[in-house]
């Protein structure tokens, strides 16, 4: 079937799969595009699909099993066969920092020469049909990093074979989305960069039977516009080879190396922006009363628990590693500030008490004037055979009642002490409202300038 170069370049679908948006590219690319044009030029392909005479002689010589055996590689008895690859990468992430993986799904080309298929000169370019592309020889490539994949069916199997009946060489293309490990250094976190690897490598063919090299006719790795991550912005997709060698030989290999950058919006907002105004608000303690026990204990409690919360709320999304991250040393210096805020209650109260019972024991061992007499209430109790006379000189009866004499103490000549209402747990407080904030913007100055500068 010949492409319909009248199609639009691409069009966008979305589908929801594991809450994740996956964008699949369909239709021809620009890439396809030019390489068509520059193919006819060079006459490198004559786009010819509708060739009959020319496919059906490529079916006849994949049915003669005398002639043609795709359990066999190319020139055999010759020199190793030489694969060109080239990736477009269609959608990239998500990135998942808990499990260290990353997925991609890109557009797999494939290209080698087969001798066997060579028609004969004008035999142009032939389309085969998906139903025989099993019937052809194609390189044993596979993924050597990666943890899962699939190939597209929707809503046909998202593969194509070519063969340039002139020279026999094909171009081998299918859609698939792997899952790759992606060994990632969370040390910078959230203001770090990543680099995940796709690995293509041969599973049994050695260097003396199959290379494997980058495209030189095209570029060997590109980027359509849905290759988008959310939390990562891709700088860069770099190649090299990475064949490797084993007890019994050396394997051919292929490694493209995806470099992204995270981005920090979503975590000013999820976790920094929250943790400062919790900070904050542990701060409000300061202007309360500390005999209005109630009221600072709720502020302390409430902070202390919402920044552990928090903290915890962090940890749990990535992985246990054995070092300090840098989202841990914000996390864990702002608990430290609440909870300084917290303690700082604790102390302000030891201290107003002890500054209470100094006071009291100072006022009763303040000494006394000879003026001042001891005994508060002296009785005098009056002869009951003297004569008593009233305040008009009237005479009273014998055997009254006994008189109460009341003397009161003179006064003192100086007061007593008065407490001090600014006692040493007010002053804590009045200087905790400007230490607090202000060894506080130290360490945001400090941790900022630091992370900022090596990200």
């Amino acid at each position: 079937m010949q492409r319909n170069t009248d199609t639009p370049r691409h069009i966008e679908v979305e589908t929801q799969q594991n809450s994740q948006t996956w964008y699949l590219a369909i239709s021809t690319t620009e890439t396809d595009r030019q390489e068509e044009r520059q193919d006819k030029q060079t006459g490198s392909w004559q786009v010819d699909s509708h060739n009959a005479t020319a496919y059906k002689e490529l079916l006849a010589k994949l049915n003669d099993s005398e002639y043609y055996d795709a359990g066999l590689r190319p020139n055999i008895t010759g020199d190793a066969v030489a694969v060109e690859i080239d990736l477009v990468l269609n959608s990239v992430g998500p990135v998942q920092e808990m499990d260290m993986t990353w997925t991609a799904s890109f557009y797999l080309r494939q290209e080698w020469v087969d001798d066997r298929l060579v028609i004969g000169p004008g035999a142009g370019r032939v389309k085969m049909d998906g139903s025989h592309i099993s019937e052809f020889w194609v390189p044993d490539v596979f993924f050597s990093n990666n943890k899962d994949g699939r190939k597209h069916h929707l809503t046909v199997d998202n593969h194509l074979l070519y063969v340039n009946g002139t020279n026999g060489r094909i171009l081998y293309s299918q859609r698939l989305t792997v899952v790759s490990n992606c060994e990632m250094d969370l040390i910078k976190f959230p203001h770090d960069s990543q680099t995940c690897d796709i690995k293509l490598e041969s599973y049994s063919f050695t260097t003396d039977d199959l290379t494997l090299g980058w495209s030189t006719s095209r570029s060997a790795t590109s980027l359509l516009p849905t290759a988008y991550i959310p939390d990562f912005a891709i700088d860069d997709v770099s190649v090299s080879d990475c064949s490797a060698t084993y007890a019994i030989g050396t394997y051919p290999c292929l490694k493209a190396t995806v470099h992204m950058r995270r981005e920090i919006g979503y975590y000013i907002f999820q976790t920094y922006l929250p943790s400062v105004l919790i900070v904050i608000l542990s701060w409000a303690s300061f202007w309360i009363d500390h005999e209005a026990v109630p009221a600072r204990i709720s502020v302390g409690l409430l902070t202390v628990l919402t920044i552990t919360t928090q903290l915890s709320g962090s940890r749990s999304q990535l992985p246990r590693v054995p070092y300090i991250k840098a989202i841990d040393v914000w996390m864990s210096t702002n608990l430290v500030f609440v909870f300084a805020a917290y303690m700082e209650y604790a102390v302000v109260t030891v201290l107003s008490r002890r500054y209470k019972k100094k006071k009291m024991k100072d006022a009763r061992n303040l000494p006394l004037d000879d003026s001042q007499e001891l005994s508060v209430i002296q009785i005098h109790l009056a002869d009951s055979t003297e004569k008593s006379t009233t305040e008009n000189g009237g005479p009273v009866a014998n055997g009254s009642s006994p008189t109460f004499q009341i003397r009161r103490p003179s006064s003192p000549s100086s007061p007593l002490p008065v407490l001090d209402s600014t006692d040493t747990g007010r002053r804590l407080d009045k200087r905790s409202r400007f230490m607090f904030p202000l060894v506080f913007a130290v360490f945001n100055v400090t941790y900022w300038t630091y992370y900022l500068a090596i990200a």
